[in-house]
């Protein structure tokens, strides 16, 4: 039960991902074998696109694996190195709190405006932004605490935890 809550953000891209993909599929086939079109499957490939892509940073954040230059954190010294690791966690979380912001602002603008088949709240969609940032948030600063409670030995350097 631990390994499924652990993956919980796994799981929901991987369902993203397989609606995608049987939802293009299906657009393909439905399109080109049988020359019908059915424009909700593109509604709903295009909310799952939006996921993947939000979820997917989120993951990458759990996970550590985002772009990281490291060409300045090699060339000084090791207590510079802590300060510095200090300073890009909380510009990170400055820039995820006005992620958060500016995207709960968007949902709230979008909640009167719904997709043209499936009638949906075009803020179901736009949700993504605020809680993919609100996940970011949770695991930057669950591994800064790591990383200021071992000294500046583990958060950056173990990968994944």
């Amino acid at each position: 039960m631990k390994k499924i809550l652990s993956n919980f953000w796994e799981t929901i891209l991987a369902a993203c991902v397989v609606v995608l993909c049987v939802g293009v599929f299906m657009q393909v086939l439905l399109r080109y074998a049988i020359k019908v079109s059915f424009p909700a499957t593109e509604e709903i490939v295009s909310m799952s696109f939006i996921y993947t892509i939000f979820l997917g940073a989120a993951v990458g954040m759990k996970r550590m694996e985002h772009l990281n230059i490291d060409f300045l954190f090699k060339r000084v010294p090791a207590g510079l190195q802590y300060v510095l690791r200090l300073v890009v966690a909380a510009g990170t979380a400055l820039f995820l709190f006005f992620v958060v912001r500016e995207g709960i602002g968007f949902v709230r603008d979008s909640y009167t405006q719904t997709t043209t088949y499936l009638n949906l709240p075009m803020s179901y969609s736009y949700a993504a932004i605020p809680v993919s940032g609100l996940i970011m948030l949770y695991y930057l600063a669950k591994r800064t605490y790591a990383f200021i409670r071992s000294g500046g030995a583990s958060a950056e350097t173990e990968g994944h935890s």
